[in-house]
């Protein structure tokens, strides 16, 4: 155990320290059009010493457990240099309950994750044979341990299995389709699941539709809502608020998005991608409201950003061994609202019903600005899907469209760190090229 040699041989040397020790043991199959393409197992190991000395903190991290020695003298060396350090490492406490470890993940074998690929595929080929198929399905085992001089010592097991199902059609024109399945909870073959959603997906796009450019109602399905609430992510940062560029400064407790809408960042969150009862510095885990009925609540901060900003941790912090740490969301939750899809596209006249966008490296997301491409969307006339769209983007500030949100749908997507119902946003700005 790399991370208790590490604090007792750094002890008396420094003001503090913590090591944050990690080990992964991952495995990896994909299919390539349709292909068993590769399996690989990847084991990673890695432990990473912060340390305060004389009011200033060092980083160094290593792989190699035989470098101890070497290790700590790198983070002293570069705690002389290092930035001045305003904080204290949080105290021991009890650590917060979360499951997230399931044994029967573990018993899924590499076999059996072929096995799961190849019969989707036959599935897929037998309903839909001009689909090209790409898969792809994680098993992690992880254990994660945060050790510091101030008495803390913790230490969780934790069991991820997902898979990502890529389709491409070609047909009149590139079109792609998706599907994510987080089973981590329960290593339930969903197969039929996943079969009606890309079979559904594929039908809804056999017809093309065309849309002209203006303002349209538009239905953000759960699998793209997240490019939408990525710029709302990045500014309720507490790292946005120290460098005073979030546009939510001086906004705490004022409306600023719909009352539809509330978004908490929940750890706790049962089998969530990035779940954990601590942060990565030991702070207890817990669930922050960010947004209640449109109210902003606040920001989030690891324990050295909060020390800047005048306040305090809300165990946010985000971290690996080869990294400092840093504030981050973990798992984000939308509540759901009591709307059904079917009675929602009933209700629209003209409009866009949108599975997947691309391309937000265009956007000014410290500014909330957004301009996406629809990958995967539909166009829908008085009240029914009429086939898919191509070279459709939206655009516009997500502020002012989360303003505009008529519907929160009544279902919560699982895709492994966002739990996400439908919206319905009574009118975006569509840009089309048709």
């Amino acid at each position: 155990m790399m991370r208790y040699d590490v604090i007792n041989l750094i002890q008396g040397r420094v003001d503090q320290a913590d090591v944050l020790e990690r080990e992964a043991d991952q495995t990896i199959v994909e299919f390539r059009q349709g292909k068993l393409y590769s399996y690989e197992t990847k084991l990673i190991r890695g432990c990473g010493v912060r340390v305060i000395k004389n009011g200033r903190s060092g980083f160094a991290s290593s792989t190699n457990p035989e470098r101890i020695d070497d290790l700590i003298n790198t983070a002293l060396e570069l705690a002389d240099l290092g930035p001045k350090a305003g904080f204290r490492l949080p105290p021991a406490e009890e650590p917060a309950v979360v499951p997230t470890f399931e044994n029967k993940v573990m018993l899924v074998t590499v076999e059996r994750m072929v096995e799961w690929g190849k019969d989707l595929i036959d599935a897929l080929s037998a309903r839909l044979p001009e689909l090209k198929v790409d898969i792809k399905i994680h098993r992690t085992y992880s254990e994660t341990s945060v050790v510091n001089t101030e008495g803390f010592d913790g230490h969780f097991a934790k069991a991820e299995l997902v898979m990502l199902v890529i389709g491409l059609l070609v047909d009149d024109g590139i079109f792609w389709v998706s599907d994510f399945v987080n089973m981590s909870s329960s290593p339930v073959w969903q197969m039929g699941q996943i079969l009606e959603r890309i079979e559904s997906l594929v039908r809804m796009g056999k017809r093309r539709a065309t849309v002209r450019t203006g303002t349209y109602p538009v239905v953000v399905m759960p699998t793209a809502l997240p490019e939408l609430l990525f710029p709302i992510a990045v500014a309720v940062n507490g790292k946005q608020l120290e460098k005073r560029t979030s546009p939510l400064i001086g906004k705490e407790n004022m409306s600023v998005l719909s009352d539809k809408i509330t978004l908490i960042d929940n750890r706790l969150h049962p089998y969530g991608l990035a779940s954990a009862p601590f942060d990565g510095e030991g702070v207890r885990a817990r669930k922050n409201v960010l947004f209640e009925r449109g109210f902003f609540k606040g920001f989030v901060f690891d324990t050295a950003t909060a020390a800047v900003c005048g306040r305090s941790s809300t165990g946010s912090a985000v971290r690996d061994y080869f990294s400092l740490p840093q504030p981050g969301l973990s798992n984000l939750e939308m509540l759901p609202g009591d709307a059904e899809l079917g009675a929602t596209l009933k209700g629209i006249s003209e409009g866009l019903l949108v599975y997947d966008v691309i391309g937000g490296g265009q956007s000014n997301y410290l500014a909330g600005e957004v301009s996406l491409n629809v990958s995967c969307g539909y166009k829908i006339e008085n009240g029914v899907v009429t086939g898919r769209v191509k070279d459709v983007g939206i655009a516009g500030n997500v502020y002012e469209m989360f303003q505009r949100v008529a519907a929160v749908g009544s279902m919560v997507r699982d895709l492994g760190s966002n739990f996400l119902p439908f919206v319905l946003f009574s009118g975006l700005k569509v840009a089309s090229r048709a």
